[in-house]
């Protein structure tokens, strides 16, 4: 585990965390990170239709723009108004997923108050093989998937591509709005990645990575002059090119240096031709330029140090042909922390300072903030099996250029969170409870009322408690999760939207014979789609039924039911969300 930006055992890591690791992807058959993620503690989401439409992730109740993406090492890029741009990545091409919950801008910077997801790519090296898979469901669903990865002498390398498509359903419902077109809405992506890695000696690995994904999704509109027969494409394009060196300077220190460019395309279609939207045209582009050195320097057998930088330039257009919507962002991170054991107590301290600049082009707004985070935690562990923890840290996010673009007055937000748990771990067995409180100042907030421009509202909270566990009952594999919480803005004196006060998950599977087979249980209280009490998300229950088994040596049968008892439910009001759906995958692994 990576949580404290230090390889540890799950059992010692301080923060609140958990790990998915390429088991877990394969068994559950997810088709987006949204669905993978759905009723882990501290993870909700909202989502305009079905996956591949616009979607946004809630950590511990913080806001959709308060938490970050990291990419092997390598913060994913948010759009010019904050959305993160890295929900879109194929699964196919992750090997682990690290869910940090809670405020971590004393480790990741600027934004990370809600909790970090840390997505690792496929491993590298190996026997030379292939691997790949074909998947059919109903509403015409279709998916390949290939590629191929290995080790040549000091060479490794891994290649992988694929296309999906569904026809999908109505995103919106008819019924709660007469503009909406009634037609299925598709949605097709197509994606390659590839990485390489040469080892030049014994200390040193030069490498790079590079991906790209293309979707296309249709969706409805049901505001301003929007028609029942209006049809309404959304175009993403997202790439990554990264390149790195990694190396040893001696037996106690490594080091890790990254350069990477991302790119972001959105093209914004109504009736094949392109329209205004609330980005101000059919098209929004942006660039990230980012460095990111970074070291850890083991000094003693129970003290290991971390220190590094990160530098980061943004920029962003909202039409390739006009100034009308130009704006960056230069962002600088200096960082340290220490992870120290002294017996039975050991000891987190992480600190870093960043400085954000944005401006717009031909305008006079610009904003330069300068913060300081940090982090503090503690574990003591009270015999080999059960272990106390707790944690304070403070953070902050700096209005994004959209945001600042519409109101020059807005003021970064500020957090300030505390947690503490218990966690008992012992072989299979692993049990922790967390309670956790996190405070927001001068949160910014869309208005619902005219004019529609971002405002510091105040002060927002929340708290709860958090359950996870894993564990073995007469020969199955059982993981739970359960989530109580009040997140709630004080000074609307309304609950956050889209958020729910209870919510989670039990996931159950065993192996008979040859055949893995399960079941999975998300649950959720109701939620405030814009913390209205007229725009009422229902609780609601899902199940999904899966199973695999090996068919040959190198291939495996898989099959998934999703929404398997057919229950309507909205995740955002007015917007529908899958209905029984059923997949099935054969999956080859080239040995």
């Amino acid at each position: 585990m990576t949580a404290a930006r230090v390889e540890q055992p799950l059992a010692d890591v301080l923060p609140s965390v958990t790990l998915i690791t390429r088991e877990d992807i394969d068994r559950s058959q997810a088709v987006s990170l949204a669905d993978l993620l759905q009723g882990e503690a501290g993870f909700e989401f909202g989502r305009n239709g079905g996956p591949g439409t616009t979607t946004s992730f809630f950590l511990r109740g913080a806001d959709s723009k308060n938490l970050v993406i990291m990419i092997d090492g390598v913060r994913a890029m948010a759009d010019g108004w904050g959305n993160l741009s890295a929900i879109d990545l194929p699964l196919q091409q992750v090997e682990r997923i690290e869910l940090l919950r809670g405020n971590a801008s004393g480790l990741y910077g600027e934004a990370a108050v809600g909790g970090v997801l840390n997505i690792f790519t496929r491993q590298l090296g190996g026997k030379p093989g292939g691997y790949g898979s074909v998947t059919l469901g109903n509403r015409n669903t279709q998916a390949v998937t290939a590629g191929y990865a290995g080790q040549q002498d000091d060479v490794s390398w891994r290649f992988d591509l694929g296309r999906d498509h569904t026809d999908g359903f109505s995103a919106m419902s008819p019924q709660q709005n007469a503009k909406v077109n009634p037609d299925n809405d598709s949605v097709d992506r197509t994606h390659l990645s590839g990485k390489v890695a040469k080892r030049i000696s014994r200390d040193l690995t030069l490498g790079a990575y590079a991906s790209l994904t293309r979707s296309d999704v249709a969706y409805d509109n049901g505001s301003g002059t929007a028609t029942a027969t209006d049809k309404n494409l959304l175009r993403r394009e997202n790439g990554l090119l990264n390149v790195f060196a990694q190396g040893q300077l001696n037996a106690d220190w490594n080091s890790r240096l990254d350069l990477s460019r991302t790119n972001l395309d959105m093209r914004d279609y109504r009736n094949d031709q392109a329209y205004r939207t609330s980005f101000d045209s059919g098209l929004l582009m942006g660039q990230q330029n980012s460095l990111r050195w970074f070291n850890t320097y083991a000094a003693g057998k129970s003290r290991v140090l971390n220190f590094g930088l990160d530098a980061g330039n943004e920029t962003f257009s909202a039409d390739a042909t006009s100034s009308g919507y130009q704006a960056g962002r230069v962002l600088r991170g200096y960082f340290a922390g220490l992870n120290q054991a002294f017996g039975d107590l050991s000891v987190q301290a992480n600190l870093r300072h960043d400085t954000v600049n944005v401006n717009k082009v031909d305008t006079s707004y610009k904003g330069s903030w300068d913060n300081t985070s940090g982090l503090l935690g503690l574990g003591y562990r009270l015999n080999p099996q059960w272990r106390l923890t707790g944690s304070v840290a403070t953070g902050f996010r700096a209005p994004s250029a959209g945001e600042l673009s519409n109101n020059i007055n807005l003021k970064p937000e500020t957090h300030l969170s505390q947690e503490v748990g218990l966690t008992y771990a012992e072989g299979a067995e692993l049990f922790r409870v967390v309670a956790f409180d996190t405070r927001t100042s001068d949160a910014i907030y869309w208005q619902s009322v005219s004019p529609f421009t971002p405002v510091n509202i105040g002060k927002v909270r929340n708290q709860g408690v958090e359950l996870t566990g894993k564990t073995q009952l007469a020969d199955n594999n059982v993981r739970y999760t359960l989530v109580s919480q009040d997140p709630w803005n004080e000074s609307d004196n309304t609950r956050l939207a889209r958020r729910a006060r209870l919510y989670g998950a039990l996931d159950i599977w065993r192996q008979l014979g040859q055949t893995s087979a399960g079941f999975k249980l998300n649950a959720s209280d109701n939620r405030y789609d814009s913390g209205s009490p007229d725009k009422l998300l229902p609780g609601y229950t899902t199940l999904a039924l899966y199973a695999s088994r090996p068919v040959a040596p190198e291939w495996t049968l898989r099959f998934k039911v999703e929404n398997a008892l057919d229950r309507p439910y909205q995740l955002a009001y007015g917007y529908n969300t899958p209905p029984l759906s059923v997949s099935l995958t054969l999956a080859w692994q080239q040995r």
